[in-house]
């Protein structure tokens, strides 16, 4: 093997530790709280007193980390139970979505360039129901001594605090791009953006360094891209048409249609290796296809909702108050993901139980590869999804200046039902797979968001300027994320 090869083995393989060997009590999908993310405690890691003695000192190898590939298989042949409790990516708000509507859209036609920067500091991922190492108790033991011959013990030692710190993280910078015409009581418009987006794992500078003392080779550096994964590309097109059903003094109500299309896929085709046949053999060559998959499984960034077109339909109103000093907007959107491709882990279901027979296992390719796909890797497989329904419902309320501000306040929603699997390509049978650990659930977001606009009033046209953002106050299924935007454009 090599050395490229193997640092690069090395940091996915520590990487995957890192969030994976916390032993804490398990908590459910829907009362996980990011707040006590990081307050995981390791007092239930237990190693025995007489643990370290049979440990050489001075025989500890210098970095190569050899011992680690060649071990690793017996470790995984003592895993005493699947390892994955699910497999769903990481989920966030998609940039149609992302600011609320009413700070981002056009009143009337004309041209508005919104840029934006959003910040998502924990991902709606936990360790916890992701994997069960807690059940695993002597493979972690294992891995603990394997860790500890290779490092010494002050450097595995050091290492087990850093394994409650391990977020993902998601950054998007880009521009939502709205163009508009009217005609009568008519009035189409279309928006798409241009983005660049990262997802990564996330550890402070502090503790960064810390990993790249422990697992640099002497003679190479420890590559942080491999931690990281970043896109530049376009966005989903939406394509909205309305009608204005009442447009009276102080009352106005829109209603329509409006499309999404899955622009996103010119830039951007996320694609996990259909990667089904493994064996103990040639597990130290596969390593890094199969953890290459978990890891842009869960750090792929998402420009759009992942190739599907859409169909749905909106209403909006608006009251104006106080000699139309005050207005009342609210909004409410029903949209419809159509069915389109998707790669999804997913494991197989337990077919295999203890006691396993070592010498079947290593003398029976077909049963090695049914061990690691039930207790160890799952697979990629390509996935006919039909994403859940997205309801949007947004009500805020602006006051005008007289200076020519407009200052919003206002409270947005975001439900995203639970997506659907109509069919897997494989020639496997589809029932002997562990489909609801892949699927994502109802997703749900509130937030709460402000904006201010200047407007300055020309002839035939307005000039329009405003800035804002957005923080989530609740969310479910969901990353918590906030956003910072700043609007300039056209309005006629």
């Amino acid at each position: 093997m090599n050395r490229k090869t193997k640092n690069f083995i090395t940091i996915i393989i520590l990487t995957i530790g890192l969030f994976t060997s916390q032993l804490t009590k398990p908590n459910s999908q829907d009362d996980f709280n990011f707040d006590n993310f990081n307050s995981i405690d390791f007092d239930d890691i237990y190693i025995p007193a007489d643990f370290f003695d049979d440990i050489d000192y001075s025989q500890i190898p210098t970095r190569s980390y050899a011992n680690i590939f060649e071990e690793l298989a017996d470790i995984i042949l003592d895993i005493n139970t699947p390892l994955w409790g699910i497999t769903k990516p990481p989920k966030g708000r998609d940039v149609l979505y992302l600011m609320p509507h009413r700070i981002s859209a056009l009143e009337y036609g004309g041209l508005m360039l919104n840029l934006f920067f959003n910040s998502t500091k924990a991902m709606n991922f936990s360790t916890n129901e992701t994997l069960k190492f807690d059940e695993n108790k002597l493979a972690l033991d294992q891995l603990l001594s394997v860790l500890i011959t290779e490092l010494g013990v002050k450097e595995a030692s050091s290492l087990i605090p850093l394994f409650k710190k391990l977020t993902i993280q998601e950054r998007k910078l880009g521009a939502l791009m709205q163009l508009a015409f009217t005609k009568s009581m008519f009035k189409f418009e279309i928006n798409t953006s241009l983005q660049f987006s990262e997802r990564n794992f996330w550890l402070n500078k502090d503790d960064q360094a810390r990993i790249q003392e422990m697992f640099s080779d002497s003679d190479s550096t420890f590559d942080n891209k491999e931690l990281c994964k970043t896109k530049l590309g376009f966005g989903d097109t939406r394509v909205k048409l309305g009608l204005n059903t009442l447009n009276m003094s102080n009352l106005q109500v829109d209603v329509g249609f409006e499309g999404i299309i899955p622009t996103s896929k010119i830039s951007t085709d996320p694609k996990l290796q259909e990667y089904h046949r493994v064996d103990l053999n040639n597990f130290i060559n596969d390593i890094p296809d199969l953890l290459r998959n978990i890891r842009d499984n869960l750090i792929t960034p998402q420009l759009g909702n992942y190739g599907h077109f859409g169909l749905g339909c909106f209403f909006e109103s608006k009251i104006d108050l106080l000699n139309n000093n005050l207005h009342f907007f609210n909004r409410i959107s029903f949209d419809n993901l159509f069915t389109a491709k998707e790669y999804r882990l997913i494991p197989s279901k337990q077919t295999i139980f203890q006691p396993i027979s070592l010498e079947e296992l290593k003398e029976n390719p077909e049963y090695e590869t049914k061990f690691i796909k039930e207790y160890v890797f799952p697979p990629a497989y390509k996935v006919l999804i039909q994403p859940g329904d997205i309801i949007n419902f947004v009500s805020s309320i602006t006051y005008n200046t007289n200076n020519n501000w407009n200052l919003g306040f206002g409270y947005d929603y975001y439900n995203q039902q639970r997506e659907k699997f109509e069919k897997i390509y494989t020639t496997e049978d589809a029932s002997s797979l562990k489909i609801k650990s892949a699927i994502a659930p109802a997703a749900i977001q509130h937030k709460l968001f402000f904006n201010a606009d200047h407007i300055k009033k020309y002839k035939k046209w307005d000039f329009v300027f405003g800035l804002g953002g957005d923080y989530t106050i609740s969310a479910k299924n969901i990353g918590r994320d906030w956003t910072l935007f700043l609007k300039i454009g056209a309005s006629f």
